[in-house]
C-alpha cells in the first residue's frame, strides 16, 4: 500500500490531536462510570451522552491512528522548490482572465479549500506538480479547460 504524504507540521498536529483526545476519552469514561451509578441507564441522559461522546472520540482516534501509521512524513525544507513540489506555495495566473491565485500543495489530510491548500493527489495538485516558473499548461475539469501560468514557487511557511 502506497503511503500518503504528510508534512512534518501536519503530522505533529495529528499526533497532538490524538494525545488530546486520549485525555478527553479518560474524562468521558469517568463521567460514564459516575452516571452509571445514578440508576436506570436506559433513561439516564448523562450516561447516554457520555457513551455517545466515547463512541465519537473512539471513531476519531481510529481515524487519526490510521493517519499516523500509514503516512510518510516529509520535511519540505529538504525538497527543492525550483519546480512545483510537495510543500510548495505557488502563484498561478489564469490566462483566460489574468486572475492570480495562490495554492499550497500538501498531503490529503492537510487540505483546506478555503485556504487554497490542495492535495498533491487532487487533479489540480497533480497538474501543478513538476511545473516551473513561467511554464504554461492546460487543466481540464469536467468539460472546461483552464490555462494557467506559474508565476512563483516557494517553500510553504507554516507560520
Amino acid at each position: 500500500m502506497k503511503k500518503d504524504l504528510i508534512t512534518k507540521n501536519g503530522f505533529e498536529k495529528v499526533v497532538e490531536e490524538f494525545k488530546r483526545l486520549l485525555k478527553e476519552k479518560t474524562y468521558w469514561v469517568k463521567e460514564k462510570e459516575i452516571a452509571a451509578q445514578l440508576g436506570d441507564r436506559s433513561e439516564n441522559a448523562e450516561y447516554i451522552a457520555a457513551k455517545e461522546q466515547i463512541r465519537n472520540t473512539d471513531k476519531r482516534l481510529r481515524f487519526l491512528d490510521k493517519i499516523i501509521n500509514t503516512s510518510e512524513v516529509i520535511d519540505i525544507s529538504q525538497i527543492p522548490h525550483n519546480r512545483v513540489n510537495f510543500g510548495s506555495e505557488i502563484q498561478v495566473m489564469n490566462l483566460d482572465n489574468d486572475e492570480v491565485k495562490t495554492f499550497i500543495i500538501l498531503g490529503t489530510h492537510e487540505t483546506n479549500p478555503n485556504e487554497n491548500k490542495i492535495s498533491n493527489k487532487s487533479p489540480l495538485g497533480r497538474a501543478f506538480l513538476g511545473k516551473k516558473i513561467d511554464e504554461e499548461f492546460e487543466f481540464k475539469i469536467n468539460d472546461n479547460f483552464y490555462e494557467y501560468q506559474i508565476i512563483s514557487i516557494k517553500e510553504y511557511n507554516f507560520e
